[in-house]
């Protein structure tokens, strides 16, 4: 039961990025005198994820290929009930995509409220990156890597870009062209909890299409 129930936190995007997303639209309607800069670090956190998460995919590309623990025939790993060998066959291990993404968010979370960026980074510890160890995805390593990734990117983004004016001019949006800015505010985070999957997919079918057409 419990390595069915950490396989599933594992897959599940409502109980990864749902969770953390969630807090960040609560973080973006919030509105307390602490900080008047809440709305900009909450579109500075997207786009530090966006950064993130293209350079750990870019490292994971063009570093030397990692298999993963639950593929490697040397380790002997023992897969936990309700996992399968065949999930992500053929990605490299390092760095973790997952943990430099949502550990750029909670860090993110830190500048919007310090108690629910504590708490981003609790669950992504404890609910993201453990699962992926634990079922075999990733080695600590992975994970360190990835976080380190995602907290350098989110620090040096939150800090130095919080008064620009282009992030300005996308906060005023909100209330300029609030028709206009919530349906693309909702597909952006949507797509960050579904890991840009649906995205990348459709981009492959183009290009596999595009290819097809050509030739």
């Amino acid at each position: 039961m419990f390595d069915q129930c950490i396989a599933y936190l594992s897959n599940t995007n409502l109980l990864k990025g749902g969770v953390l997303i969630t807090i960040t639209w609560w973080a973006w309607f919030k509105r307390d005198n602490r900080d008047p800069y809440n709305r900009e670090h909450v579109i500075l956190i997207l786009f530090s994820c966006i950064v993130a998460i293209v350079l750990a995919r870019t490292l994971a590309l063009t570093s030397p290929f990692r298999l993963r623990p639950v593929h490697e025939e040397g380790l002997h790993f023992l897969l936990p009930y309700g996992s399968t060998r065949a999930t992500l066959s053929g990605w490299s291990s390092f760095p973790s995509d997952h943990a430099a993404m949502f550990f750029s968010l909670s860090t993110g979370l830190l500048f919007t409220h310090r108690q629910a960026g504590a708490f981003a980074l609790f669950y992504s510890t404890l609910f993201i990156a453990f699962p992926r160890i634990y079922v075999g995805l990733h080695y600590p390593t992975d994970i360190i890597a990835g976080a380190i990734i995602g907290i350098t990117i989110a620090l040096i983004v939150n800090v130095y870009l919080v008064k620009n004016t282009m992030i300005q001019s996308i906060v005023n949006l909100s209330y300029s062209r609030p028709n206009v800015f919530y349906p693309l505010f909702f597909l952006f985070t949507y797509q960050l909890v579904d890991m840009f999957n649906d995205s990348r997919a459709l981009v492959g079918g183009v290009l596999k299409l595009v290819r097809s057409i050509i030739t």
